[in-house]
């Protein structure tokens, strides 16, 4: 299968809308089903308690009112899907399996350190109660000055947890872009144990346990509790790439009978 970053989102974002669209159906039917089978019932009629038709009339209004309760799930799921899609077209976070994802990283590691040497650079000019230095920085205006000036959380300027904030995602990026050139000049995995084909897919982003056929339920429980789901598409048991994918994919097949 070919792994293309933008292809699985348009795919993803496709195939959510599409849920939605069914439910959305699904819903109409079902309702216009319920108020079908309720008008069959004469106005105000109310079920006639020892009369022969009783048990059939209670279960023909349980019909109606099931078939209104399945319609309400069903307009639940359509907004779900609805919701799902938007989120997903409106992500703004970077995947480790986008291709452009090491300058994606870079440039917005550049762009919170030229932040922070902004707030350092802000922070020393309120305190010297200097607003042309300010103004002459490349972010600085007179609205921001006036913001800054007024006392909040116990001062003025930028507060220390924002530069505190702001300096831990710059290392937390970092060590993303790292690992990033770091995995990109190693070797993918790819090995067999007791049978169990075990492939670093880089493309996918995936670590994969590929087995001879359906593992037994054992290999299955420990399969999900270490986070692998089976990927019908692939045929294969997966999970995102990361060292203790690798560990616990060797582990579990290390379990299974050669």
């Amino acid at each position: 299968m070919k792994h293309d970053f933008h292809q699985r989102r348009e795919n993803r974002i496709a195939g959510a809308e599409e849920k939605a669209l069914k439910n959305e159906a699904e819903s109409d039917r079902l309702y216009q089903l319920s108020q079908k089978m309720a008008d069959a019932i004469p106005m105000g009629q109310p079920i006639l308690i020892g009369h022969h038709s009783e048990k059939s009339d209670r279960r023909y209004r349980d019909k109606i009112s099931g078939a209104m309760r399945r319609s309400v799930e069903a307009d639940s799921k359509a907004a779900y899907y609805a919701d799902k899609a938007e989120s997903i077209k409106n992500n703004g976070a970077i995947f480790s399996d986008d291709p452009e994802a090491v300058a994606k990283l870079e440039e917005k590691l550049n762009s919170l350190k030229e932040m922070q040497d902004f707030m350092k650079a802000a922070n020393k000019c309120i305190r010297k109660d200097d607003k042309d230095a300010f103004l002459k920085l490349k972010f600085g205006n007179d609205r921001m000055w006036e913001e800054l000036i007024e006392p909040k959380f116990g001062g003025q300027g930028f507060a220390h947890f924002t530069l505190t904030n702001n300096s831990a995602n710059i290392r937390r990026i970092e060590k993303r872009v790292v690992a990033l050139k770091k995995q990109g000049q190693t070797v993918a995995v790819d090995m067999v144990i007791n049978g169990v084909r075990i492939l670093e897919n880089r493309e996918a982003n995936r670590l994969q346990l590929f087995f001879g056929g359906k593992p037994v339920q054992e290999v299955i429980t420990q399969l999900k509790q270490h986070g692998f789901r089976w990927c019908r598409s692939e045929g294969a048991w997966q999970r995102h790439i990361s060292n203790n994918a690798v560990y616990w994919g060797r582990v579990i097949a290390g379990t299974v009978e050669a």
